[in-house]
């Protein structure tokens, strides 16, 4: 049966009391005031016009446009990107793309952004700038800098990208180390052909928290996070409240750290590292961490000028999930952070309607905060309507 075109159903209509604490650099422990956060929560159903939404990899893949109000999933199995038009709650059309050739975006794609000018980035074996007709627009190509003109050692590997209008030609990356288990931002000019490396890791926190074998490949790295907001782009990890803003035009990389009254700023670590290579071992410790807090990327909402953030603390239960490391989740407690448009830490606030979510894919559009939802193989979406600004 065809889906309706709009499945609604408001959840809630609430008014919370936040306190809120202001922290940038620095922590400013006597600027604590409170603050009104209200919002709606309503879900709604994409008509796929009797098309199979393409829903396993969960929507990672994918990123909605600002600039034409659609959102961009790459099926990675039959190479199509789905276009779905978030006006109207349709499918607009499927976009073919090629693996090999002139155009071709290789074999493996773990990156899709929506950029200006009715083009899509595709960031993997083969990165590069794509019109809508999925011809080639710019190649950028990692392997052909230098050493002398810092390109990537042999033990590196590209892990995550994203470009940014207002830097042509460039690119960025998080770079993993697997032998010494570190992670460093990287800054590909193709006009150049040069690359700039910078550190997002001092204290190292992404080794802390990897599972396996650290000198070896056999292991689990955390969850990065890695987004291209305005005329910077911002790294987290889901395991610490702390991330770091790099601004191209300054070559200026900034650290943000702040304190939560409701929320830890990482997790305790049961071990460094999983020497016995048990892969039970390395599943609770996932549910151990996560039982603490898992934390999801900021996003930037445009119309209420702030960015948001989710964070959550999770508990499985026995049901095991089709595609995934760990079961079904039994409880979740949701809470939402945001933050002004100079990241000072504004309120963190519990969602308390949203009890089995976890921190699914989410973005922000014209003021709320959509988040994914499969409904029975269905793509939907629950969305959190802020009515008052922060």
């Amino acid at each position: 049966m065809q889906p309706p075109k709009q499945a609604f159903k408001l959840l809630s209509a609430v008014f919370l009391t936040g306190h809120s604490l202001f922290f940038s650099c620095t922590s400013n422990p006597d600027s604590s005031h409170e603050r009104l956060l209200s919002y709606t929560i309503d879900t709604v159903l994409i008509d796929s016009k009797d098309e199979i939404l393409f829903l396993q990899r969960d929507l990672l893949v994918s990123d909605y446009s600002e600039f034409d109000g659609m959102l961009y999933n790459l099926n990675d199995r039959t190479h199509h990107v789905e276009q779905i038009n978030l006006n109207n709650l349709t499918l607009e059309k499927t976009i073919p793309f090629e693996q090999e050739g002139p155009n071709g975006t290789g074999f493996w794609t773990p990156n899709l952004q929506a950029v200006p000018g009715m083009k899509l980035f595709l960031g993997g074996e083969r990165t590069g700038i794509y019109n809508l007709k999925g011809e080639l627009q710019h190649r950028f190509d990692w392997t052909s800098v230098t050493k002398e003109n810092g390109g990537l050692l042999n033990e590196e590997r590209v892990f995550y990208q994203v470009v940014n209008p207002n830097f042509h030609h460039q690119v960025f990356a998080v770079v993993v180390h697997d032998h010494a288990s570190s992670v460093s931002l990287r800054r590909l000019n193709s006009s150049s052909n040069s690359i700039q490396s910078y550190d997002i890791d001092p204290q190292e926190h992404f080794k802390t928290y990897t599972l396996g074998e650290l000198n070896t490949y056999n292991k689990w790295y955390p969850k990065i996070h890695f987004s291209s907001i305005k005329d910077h782009v911002i790294v987290s990890h889901e395991f610490a409240n702390d991330f770091y803003v790099l601004y191209p035009e300054k070559d200026s990389l900034i650290s943000i750290q702040y304190d939560s009254p409701f929320l830890p700023s990482k997790v305790t670590p049961t071990t460094v590292g999983d020497l016995e290579n048990s892969i039970e071992d390395r599943k609770n410790a996932l549910k151990n961490y996560r039982s603490q807090v898992v934390y999801g990327p900021l996003v930037f909402d445009t119309k209420n000028k702030h960015y948001v953030r989710l964070a959550a603390s999770i508990q499985y239960g026995e049901k095991e999930r089709e595609r995934s490391l760990l079961p079904e989740i039994s409880d979740s407690m949701l809470y939402i952070s945001i933050f002004d448009e100079n990241f000072n830490h504004l309120v963190d606030q519990e969602i308390p309607e949203l009890k089995k979510t976890g921190i699914p894919k989410y973005f922000a559009r014209e003021g709320a905060l959509w988040m994914y939802l499969n409904m029975e193989d269905e793509l939907g979406f629950i969305r959190i309507s802020q009515s008052t600004g922060v």
